[in-house]
């Protein structure tokens, strides 16, 4: 079983006046966290000067969702957005945005502890593949759920054992944990941080102002979605075609191709052991053989480790 989450304690005078609310999470750990990081109070103190005593309940009536690379040249952006529609969501605010490598690590700064160095470097790769698409939701039925707790839920986990028919990564066909199209934003302080990291200052007081007028942005999210898509080659991201991809190009008497040909076999090989086998038959693994190869083959986390941030909300926080 593993190790329960524990309390980060630490001392109070490093704390400024202005906490946290507990209306924008269940987490206190993410409240004593969140209170020092500096995307969250930049973000934070930007809606409050818009929304002034309605910021939390603003924040809880919108959610964040970011479509990642891997739904960019599958060209599900489309798809994802009539998902929302036909969900009853509404887009607020989209743009495009460049998760680049200091942007990963900022999103998934608190349960990067349990990542192994191969999923962190292959993180890096696929987040910063193409721009993304960026979007702030709100739900159009009343509901006493956080927004972002009810898109969380809504779509579906990362394993794609877990998805079940009428989830959006289902929907869109989520391939593996780490291929899985989207990350939303668990509670309203999650999407208050994140908002921090993706957009500048003077972005994010537009942005509120929008979440607090009702901003329609549907016209806008699709005109971004078909830019994205038109400027990315569709790609296979399966095992079996990247695999097959690969050895087309692999000599029947490279090392490498012994390795895929075990692989397609059923047998187990690791990333590490493809990845040594391409560089010594000469092979030069493209973009997104080498992402997809190795999110399927890594290792994702390291045994008994959990992250730093616990679960504040109905599900826990997910690596990308």
């Amino acid at each position: 079983m593993a190790a329960p989450h524990r309390s980060v304690f630490l001392p109070e005078n490093v704390f400024p006046p202005e906490r946290v609310p507990s209306l924008l999470t269940r987490s206190a750990v993410k409240q004593q966290l969140y209170s020092v990081d500096t995307y969250f109070r930049d973000s934070w103190e930007d809606l409050a000067g818009v929304c002034n005593s309605r910021a939390a309940e603003i924040a809880g009536r919108h959610a964040f969702l970011l479509l990642k690379p891997d739904a960019v040249v599958r060209r599900q952006l489309s798809a994802a957005l009539k998902w929302l529609s036909a969900q009853r969501w509404e887009v607020v605010h989209a743009r495009r945005f460049r998760v680049n490598r200091w942007a990963v690590r900022a999103l998934w700064q608190y349960q990067w502890n349990t990542a192994t160095r191969d999923r962190r470097e292959m993180a890096d790769r696929y987040m910063s593949a193409t721009d993304s698409l960026v979007l702030v939701l709100r739900v159009t039925d009343e509901s006493t759920e956080w927004a972002c707790t009810e898109l969380t839920r809504a779509k579906g986990g990362s394993d794609p054992l877990r998805c079940r028919p009428g989830q959006l990564r289902h929907a869109l066909g989520t391939l593996n944990q780490q291929l899985n199209l989207v990350h939303s934003a668990d509670e309203p302080a999650d999407l208050i941080r994140e908002i921090g990291i993706c957009c500048p200052a003077e972005e994010r007081s537009a942005l509120y102002t929008a979440l607090a007028d009702g901003a329609d942005a549907w016209g806008e999210a699709f005109a971004l979605a078909h830019e994205l898509e038109a400027g990315q080659e569709l790609r296979d991201l399966s095992l079996s075609g990247t695999v097959e991809q690969v050895l087309a190009r692999a000599g029947r008497s490279t090392e490498l191709h012994d390795c895929l040909t075990r692989l397609s076999a059923g047998d187990e090989v690791s990333w590490p052991a493809v990845s040594r086998a391409a560089e010594r038959s000469g092979v030069d693994l493209g973009d997104w053989e080498r992402i997809v190869l190795g999110t399927y083959l890594l290792v994702p986390t390291l045994a008994g480790v959990t992250p730093l941030l616990p679960d504040g909300s109905a599900h826990p926080p997910e690596l990308p």
